[in-house]
């Protein structure tokens, strides 16, 4: 059981998205909620509240009657539409434990027993359905606008789910005020790069040592000559898988390498350092009460602000993105290399004897579309702008399109690093050297086993897939890194 006290981490996300994990709100926790919520209601006697005692958006100097029982539904209503296709529930429920964690630093003033109805999906798996379009960076309203319309019984959940009460203006705004579909979709995409960068590293040293690389570019020299974060991170990693035992000792092959192998430490410590930051500002979002307006318990006030407004998250998500399309060539020409009957020792694309033979020719094709889908997927969300609700919002962050971006952007990364997993094994396998490590270079090549050992030309589709299924397993073989 996984217990909030008001501090939640990404793994805690990911654990109950992919419902490892049962969640409770620890009793602490929700007297501090229903205090903050007995607090903004005497304040909402005294003092114009946005979104309680008035409209929202460009309505926002409409006054309210605190006789209006309907406002909080009617907010509800209105700004639950989304459209497209539905979101998966992994992603729904990485959505929900955001929003309970957030919800656990008071400074919203909702009803604590929303609190309790967030548990209760998410350990049932009653989920909303939520749809892809509607949010733009300034807050995920509609999905959790939605969510709560399922909470309170006019949308169906996935499974039976004992509505509450409908929800006054002390809760509806309040509730809808988050990006927590943002944060929840950044942290799963997050969790998965960073096995993936960590997957990277194994596959590379598999293609350094089939393509016998010259090991000076990864010494602490080149490291130093470097001038940047993160590349002594990778290098003292590389050079950690490269210590195998029972390895052949052989000499490099080139004086200097291409840049498939000799910059790798140097490209890929951008991704490593976008990953750092992008978890930094993702724990931060994660456990701060960004609503507005916001109550200031301890000096039991309102402030109406902007804090909401995920600029950081947004250069971040998009951060990551571009930093996996800087890394990206890097990884083809490996795969070119591999391919290359002057480099590879062997037939072009690592082919079978028969003339004409194809080999792995395709498969390098298929890298450099997963390539043009990182790239495409690189445009900055964030650098694009729009005006909304007659100018009450006048330029939107689109962070959660960066976080759709960063989604794709993975997606294709994994088909990339598959490419080069096939073809680094095949080469492997061709010069006899499979075999001959032990370490976490051998159990990555005993994972990759199950690749079929035929070099005639047949349908490689199954190899890619078989390659995929592997990835998240060798990531595991590397500890996670340490920040320098």
């Amino acid at each position: 059981m996984l217990v909030l006290n008001g501090s939640a981490s990404i793994a805690d996300v990911v654990a109950l998205a992919d419902r490892r994990e049962q969640v409770s709100v620890s009793t602490r926790v929700v007297e501090a909620v229903d205090h903050a919520h007995r607090i903004a209601a005497e304040l909402s006697t005294r003092l114009a509240i946005y979104g309680r005692t008035t409209g929202v958006g460009a309505n926002r100097t409409t006054s309210v009657s605190p006789a209006d029982t309907e406002y909080g539904m009617r907010l509800l209503r209105s700004h639950a539409v989304d459209a497209g296709d539905p979101l998966d529930d992994r992603t729904v429920r990485a959505m929900l434990a955001v929003r309970l964690a957030q919800l656990c630093v008071p400074g919203a003033g909702l009803n604590p027993k929303i609190l309790s109805g967030l548990e209760t999906m998410l350990n049932d798996d009653a989920l909303p359905e939520l749809r892809q379009y509607a949010s733009i960076g300034t807050g995920d309203l509609a999905p959790l606008a939605g969510t709560a319309l399922t909470l309170i019984g006019e949308r169906p959940a996935s499974k039976p789910l004992t509505p509450m009460e409908p929800w006054g203006a002390d809760s509806a705004l309040p509730f809808m005020s988050s990006s927590a579909l943002t944060v929840g979709r950044g942290c799963l995409a997050l969790d998965e790069l960073s096995r993936l960068e960590r997957a990277s590293s194994v596959i590379y040293t598999l293609s350094f040592l089939a393509l016998d690389g010259n090991p000076e570019a990864l010494s602490s020299v080149a490291t130093q000559a470097s001038a940047a974060p993160y590349v002594a991170t990778v290098a003292d990693r590389l050079r950690a898988l490269l210590a195998t035992k029972g390895g052949p000792d052989r000499r490099p092959a080139r004086i200097q390498d291409p840049y498939g192998l000799r910059v790798y430490p140097v490209a890929q410590a951008t991704a490593l350092a976008s990953l750092h930051s992008l978890e930094e500002q993702l724990e931060r979002t994660l456990n701060t009460a960004q609503e507005n307006p916001l109550f200031d318990i301890e000096n039991e006030t309102v402030v109406h602000h902007g804090a909401f407004y995920q600029a950081s998250l947004s250069l971040e998500l998009d951060g990551t993105t571009l930093a996996l399309a800087l890394t990206a060539p890097i990884t083809h020409s490996r795969i070119r290399m591999i391919n290359d009957p002057d480099t590879n020792g062997g037939n072009a694309f690592l082919a079978a004897e028969a003339a004409g033979s194809s080999g792995l020719m395709m498969v390098e094709y298929v890298a450099a579309g997963a390539i043009a889908e990182i790239r495409n997927a690189a445009q900055p969300a964030s650098a694009g702008t729009l005006v909304l609700s007659r100018g009450a919002e006048e330029d939107a962050t689109f962070a959660s399109q960066g976080a759709q971006q960063l989604e794709r952007s993975t997606a294709a990364y994994r088909v990339l690093l598959c490419c080069e997993l096939v073809g680094a094994v095949r080469l492997l396998r061709h010069r006899g050297l499979d075999d001959q490590f032990s370490g976490a270079v051998g159990d990555a090549l005993a994972l990759a086993d199950v690749l079929p050992r035929g070099v005639d030309d047949r349908d490689l589709r199954g190899d890619i897939a078989l390659a995929e299924s592997l990835l998240d397993d060798i990531g595991r073989l590397v500890p996670e890194d340490t920040p320098p």
